[in-house]
């Protein structure tokens, strides 16, 4: 009886041990517990195209080459037709698009606007031929692209020269700056242009406050062009000028378009892209030049954030910019209280000089990356009341 009652208590006395040893061996270690369970920013799902369901976000997106201009002609009015049948009407084209605006239709949107604006030029840079196109897009048709949504205009390029004789003698700059001042007194319009102007005017960056979703967000903006015609346009020579003010902007967000015109150039982009996002603050530069898409990238700041760079975004809605099937919408979700980047995602587009689709664009997972992955977004809650061609990828910051 005393052996049995002795193996008993040795039975129960090990079986404590075994239990005490099986519960020591299964406490999760903090180094080995999958990141994506203890931050669940990690775990957002892609935030749907309809903006006005991103209540906690301040829903960025860019776009790329854009304008509704023909080589050394006239700006078409916009009740006039193209070659394709369609009016050379910017809003038109957009409604062709998306009629809903919510692909393209952020809290802000950008677009780089590769041509002159204005009614008429009376000289036309250099001489037509194969390898020289010149653009002039009427006014009218940058209204309805604000009254569509868009109020970021990057109009810094090396097409911002092409007219040197334009309107009551001005050169094209100078008559797209006066066109944007028309517009956006006409429109009163609350919106950021840049890239052209005076000289005082053009190496310092806009900054203005916008009303998003019932707060006031303070904006700064800069288009800047990697290139040596800087007659009246922001060029390479206001380059440290452009990132100064925009790192000295009283801002919450930092905005930065840049555009090249070769491979030499477009390497100076990215080297740019990344010095003003580590450097100066910056959060999203929106690139363009190569009329194909190029990387999108991760850029780590010394603070421990993270901002984007679309080193290209391709090309968008231009009449003289032939097909080259890489181009792309860039969306970028901020955090709306503490300004921090949570979500990207791209958009593939299949462009056609002035016409663009959902349908037949390539697939969202060849839209090129740097240093991260994209997940594929597999949700029809994203695209609800949108094209059901249109495909995206997102990933989700801090990466």
């Amino acid at each position: 009886m005393i052996k049995k009652f002795s193996f008993i208590c040795i039975a129960l006395l090990f079986s404590s041990f075994s239990s005490n040893v099986k519960a020591e061996s299964v406490k999760p270690n903090i180094n080995q517990t999958d990141v994506f369970a203890q931050n669940p920013k990690k775990n957002l799902a892609p935030i749907p195209l309809d903006s006005t369901k991103a209540d906690n976000f301040i829903d960025i997106r860019g776009m790329g080459d854009s304008g509704m201009a023909l080589t050394y002609r006239q700006p078409p009015s916009p009740d006039s037709n193209l070659g394709d049948g369609l009016p050379a009407n910017f809003g038109v084209r957009l409604d062709g698009l998306d009629a809903t605006g919510k692909s393209y239709r952020g809290d802000l949107s950008f677009l780089n606007w590769e041509s002159v604006v204005g009614i008429r030029c009376n000289t036309f840079r250099g001489t037509p031929n194969q390898n020289s196109f010149t653009f002039v897009s009427h006014p009218e048709n940058l209204a309805q692209a604000y009254e569509k949504g868009f109020n970021l205009i990057g109009l810094a390029n090396n097409h911002s020269w092409d007219c040197p004789r334009g309107e009551n003698g001005l050169d094209g700059a100078l008559m797209t700056a006066s066109q944007m001042a028309n517009l956006t007194q006409n429109l009163e319009a609350n919106w950021l242009w840049h890239g052209v102007g005076k000289p005082q005017e053009k190496n310092v960056a806009v900054v203005q406050t916008m009303e998003i979703k019932g707060r006031s967000v303070r904006v700064a903006f800069a288009s800047l062009y990697l290139g040596g015609a800087c007659n009246n346009i922001t060029c390479i020579s206001d380059r440290d000028a452009i990132l100064r003010s925009l790192r000295d902007a009283h801002a919450d967000i930092r905005i930065l378009s840049l555009h090249s015109w070769n491979n030499q150039t477009q390497q100076q982009l990215v080297n740019l892209g990344s010095s003003f996002i580590r450097e100066y603050n910056g959060d999203i530069v929106f690139g363009h030049g190569p009329h194909v898409w190029r990387p999108v990238t991760i850029v780590n700041k010394p603070s421990e954030k993270q901002g984007i760079m679309f080193q290209s975004l391709g090309n968008f809605i231009h009449p003289n910019l032939r097909a080259r099937g890489q181009d792309m919408i860039g969306r970028v979700l901020i955090d709306a209280d503490t300004f921090e980047i949570r979500q990207v995602q791209g958009i593939p587009l299949r462009v056609n000089s002035a016409s663009a689709t959902f349908e037949g664009s390539p697939n969202p997972s060849t839209i090129p990356t740097s240093n991260f992955t994209w997940q594929p977004i597999n949700s029809p809650e994203w695209q609800e009341d949108v094209s059901p061609h249109i495909r995206g990828v997102y990933v989700n910051l801090p990466y």
